[in-house]
């Protein structure tokens, strides 16, 4: 039984009638990220909708805003993948499942053996820990969500 989750921080946040004071500084939080990594990387507002529709962008815009949104979550330091930010990241959408905890642990260390420490031109690194992810997801029982638009 697979489970299907977002990755947090790359997509824009759903606006709700009441938000919680924790949500409130989640989307701010959220909000100035994405008008930083927008201004930082030129990208268009088809950029983000690649990126809210959960694909990999095509574009080198598109892909430099993801690397962006992903140094801000952590997922990635200085150009490189980063696991323990990763499991930090992304744990909150597994709502304290303990077991799917400990296998989101084992698939960032699998990304970590598959990707280690490169840093790569043209915004790809982004690209290949999503690979990664979709990749191995389901060795773990993780299923990412549009993983047939990831050219995995």
């Amino acid at each position: 039984k697979g489970m299907k989750f977002v990755l947090c921080l790359i997509f824009l946040v759903e606006n709700s009638m009441e938000i919680s004071i924790f949500d409130q500084k989640w989307k701010q939080t959220t909000q100035a990220l994405l008008g930083n990594c927008r201004t930082k990387t030129g990208a268009t507002k088809e950029d983000f909708e690649t990126l809210r529709l959960r694909k990999i962008p095509s574009t080198k815009t598109g892909l430099c805003l993801m690397e962006c949104l992903f140094e801000g979550a952590g997922i990635m330091d200085n150009g490189t993948f980063n696991k323990e930010g990763t499991i930090v990241a992304l744990t909150p959408s597994l709502k304290g499942d303990l077991s799917q905890i400990q296998k989101f642990k084992e698939l960032a260390t699998a990304c970590e053996s598959e990707l280690g420490y490169k840093r790569l031109q043209n915004c790809q690194t982004g690209k290949k820990i999503l690979q990664c992810l979709a990749k191995n997801g389901s060795k773990y029982g993780l299923q990412f969500i549009n993983t047939k638009n990831m050219n995995v």
